[in-house]
């Protein structure tokens, strides 16, 4: 895997400060300085910050405004602006006077994303609107700018809520939903997709019950138990297999965030509405080939 790299071009100016520390799984990065271009090159890093995992790179100013070149394309970043890239991207930041930018690596690992979201949330032009982007900047800058000394359990638990606000953001828009292969069935029109989009966000929401069923779905969105099937027809699965992946893959994500070796994998299995730790290590076996210990052993290990 290629390097988180922050390099400066210009004549005249200089960084004035950079810190790095690490929070949990996230890896923060602050640069201060005046108007000079700044720029990430996933090919190049004289710092030596060796990143050997795909990652995703969020970025914020709390000071400056600049433009950012990414993909061919330009766009402004105000303060508060959030954006995000695959780390094996590269871009430049043209800042436009004094700035302070926080860049803040998560693993992919710790992401339940396709490659599909990773890329169209990479192609987003800067945002601070919508659900998720107004919880998620101001928690990057506390992030950033808390000091060290939080206990490693704290950290761990401010880095998955990070990852998570991340996941939500990669498909506020986006009605396949966080765990679906595909894109929703448009045949019967606008209803028929809208009411696909508005079953993913009630199961992804309802995961935790262990009496959500598709007989229980189908009374939440006022369908018959029939037609609900229907919607399943030719997607390679039916609706219990469905809540069931969906509970799996996020069973799995949480076991792989590194350091959560506090958490046993009975209370995961309790989090995502298995009926008990037996049922879910037989089903994550089956669907992954190995037992949740052996998972969260092989994904967990922090990083030197």
């Amino acid at each position: 895997m290629s390097l988180t790299t922050i390099m400066t071009h210009s004549p005249t100016a200089m960084c004035d400060a950079r810190t790095a520390r690490t929070v949990g799984f996230l890896h923060v990065r602050t640069v201060r300085g005046t108007a000079q271009s700044v720029r990430h090159d996933p090919h190049h890093d004289p710092e030596g910050d060796a990143v050997t995992e795909p990652y995703v790179l969020l970025g914020i100013h709390s000071l400056g405004r600049a433009t950012l070149v990414r993909r061919g394309s330009t766009e402004v970043c105000l303060p508060g602006d959030l954006f995000a890239c695959d780390g094996a991207e590269p871009f430049v930041l043209d800042e436009e006077g004094d700035f302070e930018l926080h860049l803040v690596r998560i693993p992919r690992r710790a992401l339940t994303l396709t490659d599909r979201q990773v890329r169209e949330l990479g192609g987003r032009v800067p945002f601070a609107d919508g659900t998720v982007a107004p919880l998620l900047g101001p928690l990057l800058r506390d992030v950033a700018g808390s000091r060290p000394g939080q206990t490693p359990r704290t950290e761990l638990r401010l880095a998955g809520a990070v990852a998570d606000l991340v996941g939500l953001l990669a498909v506020e828009d986006d009605e396949s939903g966080p765990g679906d292969s595909g894109p929703v069935p448009r045949e019967g029109g606008q209803e028929r997709e809208a009411l696909m989009g508005r079953l993913h966000a009630y199961v992804d929401a309802n995961l935790w019950d262990r009496n959500l069923t598709p007989a229980s779905v189908a009374e939440a969105q006022h369908i018959s138990i029939r037609y609900l099937h229907k919607l399943f027809e030719g997607r390679d699965s039916t609706v219990g297999r469905w809540i069931q992946r969906r509970r799996l893959e996020e069973a799995r994500r949480e076991l792989a965030r590194p350091g959560r070796d506090d958490i046993t994998v009975s209370a995961v299995a309790r989090r995502w509405g298995f009926a008990s730790a037996t049922h879910f290590s037989r089903s994550f076996r089956a669907a992954y080939g190995m037992s949740p210990s052996d998972w969260r052993d092989g994904r967990t290990r922090p990083a030197a």
